[in-house]
């Protein structure tokens, strides 16, 4: 609980410090929902979707915090804009996620574009390309990474399930991150965090430790 407040506090932090960054609002709201504060992550999220329209992602979340706060129709409203964002984009993995949802609340999903379908199975680490990549933040079945980015592990992870258009996005961030934060990278302390915030923004879900 302590570490889930600490990093409550951080994304804060960050959303304060920079009221147009999306990964700090993003990472909030996303943290709010999983420590039981739905009605204190419903602000942040939505102003994810002011900033930044086509992360479908915050979509979800949104639609799952009004959902537990009992306010379905607004959870149904903001799902279904979701399902449209996402199938526009391509984003299948959180376009299909808030279609099961949907369908979970009998519900019945907008009418998709798309022709393709979320395996809804992310690549296990690996070191080498596969045929069945799919980006784990847009859910794009292209574009994989020619290389891992970096050593290690982590790095490896991102390699198998990170495309070259998500990584690229998120080298400013990352760069904003550490001089927002004030993140020293030579620090295990501010490694770590850097790597969680990486991790946010990536989508990638992190490693039982």
């Amino acid at each position: 609980m302590n570490d889930q407040n600490q990093r409550i506090a951080q994304f804060q932090k960050m959303a304060n410090d920079d009221p147009n960054n999306e990964l700090g609002h993003f990472s909030l709201g996303k943290t709010l929902l999983e420590a039981g504060r739905p009605n204190d992550a419903v602000s942040p999220l939505k102003r994810v979707i002011e900033l930044r329209r086509s992360m479908s992602k915050a979509y979800q979340l949104l639609g799952e915090a009004y959902e537990k706060l009992g306010r379905r129709d607004e959870a149904v409203e903001i799902m279904n804009e979701g399902v449209k964002v996402a199938d526009d984009l391509g984003d299948v993995m959180p376009r299909d996620a808030m279609i099961r949802l949907l369908e979970s609340w009998g519900e019945t999903p907008p009418k998709l574009k798309a022709s393709t379908t979320s395996t809804g199975v992310q690549q296990s680490d690996s070191t080498s390309a596969t045929a069945g990549f799919r980006c784990s933040r847009c859910g794009r079945p292209d574009s994989q990474l020619l290389k891992p980015p970096f050593k290690g592990t982590l790095g490896q992870r991102v390699f198998a399930n990170v495309c070259s258009n998500c990584w690229k996005e998120w080298i400013p961030t990352g760069t904003k991150v550490i001089n927002e934060l004030g993140l020293l990278l030579s620090s295990p302390a501010g490694q770590q965090a850097y790597d969680q915030y990486m991790q946010e923004f990536l989508q990638l879900e992190p490693q039982p430790s």
